[in-house]
């Protein structure tokens, strides 16, 4: 069947060049079954890294991979009381918060997407007070790092704001400070991180940055690659038609092979080329049919190509991958974090 490979010198490269510029200070963000690689693969590797922090979408991802890590943050679920931290978007989620759940609470800092108004902080965390929820973490989003523009500077000002009317808060009431981050994958690797906090890296984990060239980024390795295995193999003669419409027709005698992926895997409907050559036809469902006969053959190496192809991100189109595609990890030297 077919199946993804997961390089895991590529992924160690990138958690190396990530924990230098943090200073070590991050958390990966393993949210949707880690942005398509695979959650407990990616999860279990992390660990070995030695991260320490998680970031995931809802309590069933957390509990897949509560043993890796001793924090781990979900972003968009019905708070409760156990070992997970949850994120609080608005008033009226603190006010249903239960007395005792571990909460982080986010902030719009510009966004304007989720998180309690900068005006409304005070009233949050005296709501959170009142709850007798506990505070771990206060945090933000960048709506433009990866742009060439000056919207990040002026949204850090107002994160700042927050952050010294938090210990205000914190310190008037005698509460244990909580930590604080804001910077993602491109405000990492344009302007670093705040002092005091630690990174939020998604997409830099996995070998991607949407980000300007002007900043430099890093280089870094894709870790996910997808492949197809040979279906049947058939020759195709002059004037004969490939596939649902007949859209491909055949201008001579050829050799001509379907391989088990489709778009029930996760590509695209409309993708016409693989690393492995031009499709013929429509993507089916289930199948693609490619010129020549070997055994396996690669659908894509740098997933950027296809977004490139679809007007669309390298996100889209890996976490649109299906979760039942077998994950193999290759071979891995000894994590990088751990060579010192």
């Amino acid at each position: 069947m077919a199946y993804i490979k997961l390089n895991l010198d590529a992924l160690f490269h990138n958690l190396k060049v990530i924990d230098k510029k943090s200073g070590g200070n991050f958390a990966v963000v393993l949210k949707d079954n880690a942005y398509g690689h695979g959650l407990e693969e990616i999860g279990s590797e992390a660990k070995k890294f030695g991260v320490k922090r998680a970031v995931v979408r809802n309590f069933k991802e957390a509990k897949r991979i509560e043993n890796f890590f001793p924090y781990i943050l979900i972003l968009s679920d019905t708070p409760k009381v156990n070992n997970f931290c949850y994120a609080l978007n608005d008033i009226e989620s603190i006010k249903k918060t239960p007395k005792g759940a571990l909460v982080e609470l986010k902030v719009d800092t510009g966004m304007h997407r989720n998180g309690v108004r900068v005006e409304e902080v005070k009233r949050a965390l005296e709501l959170i007070l009142s709850q007798k929820a506990v505070l771990k973490g206060v945090f933000t989003h960048y709506r433009s790092a990866d742009d060439l523009s000056s919207e990040l500077f002026w949204q850090r000002e107002k994160w700042r704001e927050v952050k010294r009317e938090v210990k205000r808060f914190c310190f008037k009431n005698r509460l244990p400070l909580p930590h604080f981050h804001s910077s993602n994958s491109a405000t990492l690797f344009r302007a670093g991180v705040e002092d005091g906090e630690f990174a939020r890296v998604g997409i830099a984990t996995y070998g991607y940055l949407e980000m300007d060239k002007i900043f430099n980024p890093p280089l870094l390795k894709p870790v996910l690659t997808l492949w197809a295995k040979r279906i049947s193999t058939r020759t195709l003669y002059e004037g004969e038609r490939v596939g649902y419409g007949g859209e491909f027709v055949a201008l001579q005698k050829m050799v001509v092979s379907s391989y088990d992926v489709g778009y029930a895997d996760g590509i695209f409907r409309a993708l016409k080329t693989t690393a492995a050559g031009k499709i013929l036809g429509r993507v089916s469902m289930d199948s693609i049919v490619l010129e020549g006969q070997k055994d396996e053959v690669c659908i894509f190496e740098d997933v950027k190509e296809i977004a490139k192809e679809h007007h669309t991100i390298a996100y889209e189109v890996l976490v649109k991958l299906s979760p039942t595609l077998e994950r193999k990890k290759d071979s891995a030297q000894i994590p990088a974090a751990l060579e010192d």
